[in-house]
């Protein structure tokens, strides 16, 4: 591996100071001599490569869309109130939460919705609404058709949602499920939810594990599928605060900045980009630097570049054109 750069510089010969070292040597040492250059003498540049008139490019970041179905348990516990003396069931607490996460992220999310048991006892749970963006009316509607009832049938329901994303075009922005339940599988074994979950992680698909009202109940088995779905730990919540804190957590997790920015103008020398992240110059082709894709006119940050992005946003990053860069061959 090699790394080539371009001076960005122009030098000047003055080639008044060197006449007069020249002259200076000839008339040897201790000789008075006074030289003065004519008159409009201006200095010959050097035939160096210049680079002063690099210009800024814009640019915009590609959005990323990941589709999350939302696997809702609608069992018949799920009918109990939240708080005890409380009207509010934890159904109804549930809906709240669903669509305030799904008006706020509905624009870069593409949110779809699965319910079970459908409609009762152990039927594994139907998708209802296909993941789309700004669908949360959709959503909605259909929790609004149908109130809690029957049993927990959760890996039945798990391999459903397998079923349907691999009846569909894969998105590469990512495919996500979010388990939210209130209680242990009833209709099937911890192991086979685990399992099931583990086959939708050979699909690339992670799964989050959202326990909700257990209060002191024992989440050894949700934390079980919880390492079997790639996330490695069980987000908790026993108030509506902590549910809405909760999707919050997964969202912020699943929805990153996108590392890919499409420029605005097409370089006629792709050698000629240069990519800086606050002043630093990154190095193209290099794991923590920068790729350029022509055929979509696309730069791509890697490694730690597009880490310490996805952390702390675009607003340090700029892309000039007109001087060629550090490349690795």
């Amino acid at each position: 591996m090699s790394t080539r750069t371009r001076s960005i510089r122009t030098t000047f010969l003055a080639v008044a100071l060197l006449g007069a070292a020249a002259c200076s040597a000839e008339i040897g040492a201790g000789a008075d001599y006074d030289y003065t250059p004519d008159a409009g003498f201006v200095p010959e540049p050097v035939d160096t490569e210049v680079c002063d008139e690099a210009v800024a490019i814009t640019f915009e970041q590609r959005q990323v869309t990941p589709d999350i179905m939302l696997v809702l348990d609608k069992s018949g516990s799920m009918g109990q109130a939240l708080v005890d003396g409380s009207n509010t069931s934890k159904w109804d607490v549930m809906r709240t939460a669903t669509a305030s996460i799904v008006s706020n992220n509905g624009d870069k999310v593409n949110f779809g919705l699965m319910m079970f048991p459908w409609t009762s006892n152990c039927n594994n749970g139907q998708v209802r609404v296909a993941p789309a963006l700004n669908n949360v009316g959709g959503i909605l509607a259909e929790m609004n058709s149908i109130g809690p009832g029957g049993r927990t049938p959760t890996h039945q329901s798990l391999e459903q949602a397998r079923a349907y994303f691999n009846s569909n075009p894969v998105n590469a922005d990512g495919r996500i499920v979010i388990l939210a339940t209130d209680g242990l599988p009833v209709c099937s074994t911890i192991g086979e939810s685990v399992t099931a979950i583990q086959s939708l992680q050979q699909l690339d698909i992670k799964t989050y594990v959202l326990g909700f009202g257990f209060g002191n109940a024992d989440v050894s088995g949700l934390q079980q599928m919880a390492s079997a779905g790639g996330t490695g730990q069980i987000y908790s919540a026993d108030s509506p605060n902590e549910l809405n804190l909760a999707l919050d957590s997964i969202l912020g997790d699943v929805t990153v900045p996108s590392c890919e920015f499409e420029l605005q103008e097409t370089p006629a020398n792709a050698d000629d980009i240069n990519v800086t992240i606050n002043g630093v110059e990154l190095v193209r082709n290099d794991p923590n630097g920068w790729s350029y894709d022509e055929p979509t006119n696309t730069i791509s940050l890697d490694g730690a570049s597009c880490e310490s992005v996805q952390s702390g946003g675009t607003s340090g990053i700029e892309v000039d054109l007109g001087c060629e860069g550090t490349i690795v061959d």
